[in-house]
């Protein structure tokens, strides 16, 4: 991926031409068409490189974190809004689940995916039309699949927001084809589900240093298993048979031994341990910015907690306090679970130690002004930069994870216990906890204790990470959940995002 992010991809390779010919009309013989690009496995590589260049909204220098985190983050009881964030009308929407077809940020998330899923079906489609002697075999069929991979990837995440999509399963070439329905949601799930399961086939095991980041097989088990996962919470006369695909699925990841929980959990974060051992599939950025690339945007200053001279756009909830410390302090050390102090900034002795301070050189009383209500702040620390100098930074370019091995175990857990086999799925659980919480062997061995364990270590586990909403929807438990915590506002008809304006506007077979 490193080696992908710095091809130049020909802008022709998106536009139409409507124009006829006629006698007066001059052609350059050398000039790229989408006709003329796909020439070789070069050109396929570039055509890639363009399908990656959309994920995770990671397409404009203040929209990455402007679109991706208020889309993905607001709407969780792990989180309170931030002071600066009260001045955006749309990123209040959000948050409060009183969102419009208009909205600026769901629009973009909408057709940032669209824009991505394009480009996999234009890979895929000039990939069928080259012959051996433009590409191998053995690399065309590889790079089929990785495309496979990144359109299903694309349609899975707009399916968790938006209840029906438009599955786009091919480059349309004229108008009239961009028109189409939404989809019911079985099919949906059948179309991801099969681009994973396409994606499975030819991907590697492993890159070389150069392409670090691309999808590997692992990563396709990894999703397939995620898919089935969430579907089963959705489909309940069928849950068994999804349960067991996805049991299927995260075996291969976990069979493979190709992967192992990293012990310093902040450093999959700031920069200091990217593409680890805990690795699946990750957001490639970068700070080099050699030949004019730009891979790195300031969405730090957007995640950062205003006691740090931050934009205040978000804060961790109570909630999430209280859950990450309702274990006590049983850590091997005499602390809270080791997850907390990595993913938050809080008000405790372990950041106020003036022998050892931890909030970049200094306590947190240092940084939070005690005569203030932001004494009682609870910042993110989670995808921080490591140091100061790069805290203070305009932009920074650290990976983001977007798939770990300590999902895939979790999950794995909940589809071993989904299944009966409880008492398989408990080692996996302590696992995460033992390396990562620092924490004893999980109590209750039946499974209902097991479910409830479940919940706790992916909310201790992936706070910031984007699936606390979603593992409440699957799970039947989102209204009441987040009632509870005092999230208002969600009902049945707002667990989903309303289907764009313009792509209502846009698209004739959508009212």
């Amino acid at each position: 991926m490193k080696k992908l992010i710095y091809i130049l991809i020909a802008c022709v390779l998106i536009g139409f031409s409507s124009c006829d010919d006629d006698f007066m009309e001059t052609k350059s013989p050398d000039k790229l068409t989408s006709d003329n690009f796909w020439r070789n496995a070069n050109d396929a590589e570039a055509g890639m490189a363009s399908a990656y260049s959309h994920l995770e909204c990671a397409t404009d220098y203040w929209g990455f974190a402007e679109v991706k985190f208020p889309v993905e983050l607001y709407p969780s009881d792990l989180v309170r809004i931030g002071g600066d964030a009260y001045n955006y009308e749309d990123w209040l929407a959000i948050y409060n689940f009183n969102v419009n077809s208009a909205n600026t940020q769901i629009s973009s998330y909408w057709d940032i995916h669209y824009r991505g899923i394009n480009f996999t079906n234009q890979v895929l489609e000039n990939l069928m039309e080259m012959t051996e002697e433009q590409i191998d075999a053995a690399k065309k069929n590889e790079l089929i699949s990785e495309a496979h991979f990144l359109r299903g990837y694309y349609h899975f995440k707009l399916l968790l927001a938006w209840e029906k999509i438009v599955l786009r399963d091919k480059y349309p070439k004229s108008i009239p084809e961009t028109h189409k329905a939404l989809s019911e949601r079985s099919a949906c799930w059948d179309f991801i589900i099969t681009d994973f399961e396409e994606a499975t086939k030819n991907l590697p095991s492993s890159y070389d240093a150069q392409n670090v980041g691309r999808a590997t097989k692992w990563a396709a088990f990894a999703y397939l298993g995620k898919a089935n996962l969430f579907r089963a919470g959705e489909d309940s006369a069928n849950a068994t048979e999804y349960y067991k695909a996805a049991k299927a699925a995260l075996a291969e990841v976990v069979g493979s031994n190709n992967y192992s929980l990293a012990p310093n959990f902040i450093s999959m974060f700031n920069g200091t341990n990217q593409n680890s051992s805990e690795s699946v599939f990750e957001l490639q950025l970068s700070n080099n910015t050699d030949n004019g690339a730009w891979f790195k945007f300031p969405h730090h200053r957007w995640l950062k907690p205003k006691g740090l001279g931050g934009w205040d756009e978000i804060a961790g909830s109570d909630f999430l306090l209280s859950e990450f410390k309702k274990e006590g302090k049983v850590a091997s050390d005499g602390r809270y679970d080791h997850r907390l102090y990595e993913t938050l900034f809080f008000d405790d002795e372990y950041f106020n130690d003036s022998n050892n301070p931890r909030v970049y050189g200094y306590t947190f009383k240092d940084w939070w002004d005690y005569t203030s209500t932001a004494y009682d702040y609870t910042g993110f620390r989670k995808y921080l930069p490591a140091s100061y100098d790069d805290l203070r930074a305009k932009s920074h370019g650290n990976n983001m994870p977007l798939m770990r091995y300590a999902d895939v175990l979790l999950m794995y857990a909940e589809v071993l216990n989904e299944l009966g086999e409880t008492s398989t799925a408990i080692p996996h659980i302590n696992n995460v906890r033992a390396i990562h919480g620092e924490l004893p062997a999980m109590t209750g061995s039946d499974k209902a204790a097991v479910r409830a364990q479940i919940e706790h270590e992916r909310i201790c586990e992936f706070a910031m990470e984007g699936s606390r909403f979603h593992d409440l929807r699957r799970w039947g438990k989102l209204n009441e959940t987040m009632a509870a915590n005092g999230r208002t506002g969600v009902t049945d008809d707002s667990h989903f995002f309303p289907i764009p304006e313009s792509e209502v506007n846009s698209n004739n077979e959508i009212e």
